[in-house]
């Protein structure tokens, strides 16, 4: 926090000296994510999309092992000197993530937690779900968490990752905490209404389910409300889906 003679720009989490680094989450979403590592004290954790290391500095803190995935080596580079106990893996999460998990299992280390936030399409996000559902088989409570789940695209990955074919899976819920609009740049220009945040939460236990497993969407009529008046709603986007750009 500032001292009382400096101005307050931003609403305080009343986090900002314990974890200073940029952290793109709501405030609502910083005290959720703190309060479920905090009560959960996972022993191994997974980060997929490391960014400014926000969320990682948390996991850094509050979790005997860490594992950090991003696409980009300048990530890492500026991540590593502040982080030095944090395993980092730089690459594509499709390529790294199997045989991590399966290396993960053969130390016998007990994966708690893992936080998808990387690859932000459809495919990317249900290939990083799947991956953790079809290659590891958790021997203690596990949570998965997806941040942007309120973003269209990433919601779709969620909601189709093959959540079914995996026993172990016991509870789902895509609307953990809803997301909102948001000012973003698209193509380089401002676009408003787009819709970000959000945070879908899973969780997986070693025994087999004996239950029919429901994906839940407790927030899906505020979602549904919000897409009307959202720039993915728009002509634009649909022709920019069915056009996209050559890169």
């Amino acid at each position: 926090m500032s001292s009382s003679t400096e101005p307050i720009n931003n609403p305080p989490s009343f986090y900002e000296k314990e974890f200073p680094n940029p952290w793109m989450m709501s405030n609502w979403e910083k005290h959720s994510f703190i309060s479920i590592v905090q009560q959960l004290k996972p022993e191994v954790a997974i980060e997929i999309g490391n960014a400014d290391g926000g969320s990682l500095q948390v996991l850094n803190k509050l979790v005997p092992k860490v594992y950090a995935l991003d696409l980009y080596e300048e990530v890492h580079q500026k991540l590593k000197p502040q982080f030095p106990n944090i395993e980092f893996h730089t690459g594509d999460s499709k390529q790294i993530l199997p045989a991590l998990l399966k290396s993960i299992k053969e130390k016998n280390e007990k994966l708690g937690l893992v936080l998808i936030d990387g690859d932000h399409t459809t495919e990317g996000v249900k290939a990083d779900i799947n991956i953790v559902l079809e290659n590891y088989i958790p021997v203690t409570t596990l949570i998965i968490l997806f941040h942007d789940s309120f973003n269209p695209e990433c919601r779709q990955g969620i909601v189709e990752a093959n959540w079914q074919a995996c026993p172990y899976v016991h509870f789902i819920d895509v609307d953990y905490l809803p997301g909102t609009y948001v000012d973003d740049i698209q193509n380089g220009k401002l676009q408003k209404n787009t819709m970000w945040g959000g945070l879908s939460l899973a969780i997986l236990q070693p025994q087999k389910r004996e239950h029919q497993l429901q994906v839940k969407q407790t927030a899906k009529e505020l979602y549904d409300q919000a897409f009307k008046g959202s720039f993915y709603n728009t002509l634009r986007y649909r022709l920019r889906k069915m056009f996209p750009r050559k890169q």
